[in-house]
Parts: C-alpha cells; structure tokens; sequence
C-alpha cells in the first residue's frame, strides 16, 4: 500500500476480536489466528470488533456500522492469502488501533457501499446527531469521500460544464475507471477520532486519505482546483461550508475535517 492511504500508528482501541462473515469458509479463524485475536460476533461483548470484509457484500447491514464494530477493513486477497496475513493486513488494524473509527477498503468496495452514509451511521451511535446537523455531516462526508475516489483514485476529471454530454462524458469515465482493476483496487483510508473539549463540547476529527495523484490546493479559499473540475469541482467549498475546520495534507491526497457535535 502506498502512503497515501495510510494512518500514523498509536493506541486508543484495543479490539476485542474480529468479525468475517463474508470471508471465505476458513478465513476468519485462520486471520484471527495470524492477528492475535479472537474470532467473534456482535453478540459475544467484552469490546469493540474489527469487521474483516471481502469486498461489498454483506456489509450493507446497518448493525455492522453500529457499536460493537468499531474498524471495517478489507481483506486484499493477493496480500493475506497466505498462513500470516502478513505486514499489510497488521499494519491496518495498527492503524485501526490508533482511531475511535476506522475504514479501509477498495475503491470498488466504498463505491457499492456507499461509504458515506456507512460512516455516518458508524459516527451518530456514538455521537447523535439530529434534524439539520445530521443533514450538513452527512453531505460533507460524502462529498469528501466521493472526491477521495472519483478524482482521487480513479483520476476522473469533474464537469465542466453543466450539461448533457458532459455528464454522459463523467459517467462514462467513471464506469471505464471503476471497471480498472487496479485502480479499482486502490484503497481509501478513513480515521476518526472522537473528542471531548474541557467544556464538555463533542468534536470528530475526520482524515479520509487516498491512492491517487493529488492536487495542488488553492491556499486562498476551498475551490477544488483539479483540471477539469468546473461545474462539478466545488466540492471543497461545499464541505468548507459545512466542516469547522479543514486540511489539506500530501499533496492533496489527505482531508482532515473537524465537526463540532
């Protein structure tokens, strides 16, 4: 995995096992073994779990986005199929570890998903969140994340105008990307940290990384810059709008937003 969907390593959940039902038969226990932790459903408690996933399906469900799963990371076959899922799969859940919440997964996987709204899920059970406030985060997250993978790893130009020929032009590019296997295999990373002020104010802080080219930011305001953005590049004003506090980091390959809660 290249850096640009990566997070830097520290403590703040200890994972209590993980969770594969979609995983091929032999999987999770062989996995969970590698891992050091034990195989385990939502029902068993004793802490949160790491949902271990082998592309889109059966993860749709809105009871793996909820308490207790706290990760969802997706299973690269081609890096874990092996006895010892090796440096990749364990440096995820480090990553994991180091988040209140986090994702990992293919372009393809977050596209099917449509890993906004799973995210906000994930988020509201621990933070509720109401009426236009709900609205508002939603909206960023998945303008954040659909820049991530649209003009991030699948290096789709946004439109330039708004017109007929030009979405058919979008949407085609968007199929023939996603259709790439390796560019469909490029992964999304996705950390929140949840936090308290001394004023007893709730925030999240939201890093959402990815494997594409980036972008040099305007430092001026949060117009998204990419060539051919136009009609349809004022993601980064939109999500500017709504976030109370955004970043732009390698190179336009990482967005922290902050929202107060």
């Amino acid at each position: 995995m290249s850096d640009g969907a990566t997070l830097q390593p520290g403590l703040r959940t200890h994972f209590a096992g993980v969770h594969g039902p979609s995983l091929p038969d032999g999987g999770l226990p062989r996995l969970a073994r590698a891992l050091g932790l034990p195989p385990a459903g939502p029902e068993a408690g004793g802490g949160p779990l790491a949902l271990l996933l082998a592309g889109p399906a059966g993860a749709d469900a809105d009871a793996l986005w909820q308490p207790p799963f706290a990760a969802w990371v997706e299973v690269v076959p081609c890096r874990d199929a092996a006895e010892d899922p090796g440096p990749s799969l364990r440096s995820l859940m480090d990553a994991a570890a180091a988040a209140d919440l986090y994702v990992n997964v293919t372009t393809a996987t977050a596209h099917d998903l449509h890993l906004g709204a799973r995210l906000l899920t994930a988020l509201t059970a621990r933070c509720p969140l109401a009426g236009e406030r709900r609205g508002d985060v939603e909206l960023a997250l998945h303008e954040a994340i659909s820049n991530a993978l649209v003009h991030g790893n699948l290096g789709v130009s946004g439109m330039k105008e708004l017109s007929a020929a030009e979405l058919d032009r979008f949407s085609r590019d968007l199929e023939t990307r996603l259709a790439d296997p390796v560019l469909a295999a490029r992964r999304i990373a996705i950390a929140v940290r949840l936090e308290v002020g001394g004023d007893g104010q709730r925030a999240a802080s939201v890093d959402i990384a990815d494997e594409g080219a980036g972008f040099a930011p305007d430092r001026g305001h949060h117009h998204d810059p990419r060539p051919g953005s136009g009609a349809s590049g004022r993601g980064l004003d939109l999500i500017g709008s709504i976030a109370d506090g955004l970043e732009i980091a390698d190179g336009g390959r990482r967005i922290r937003l902050r929202f107060h809660l």
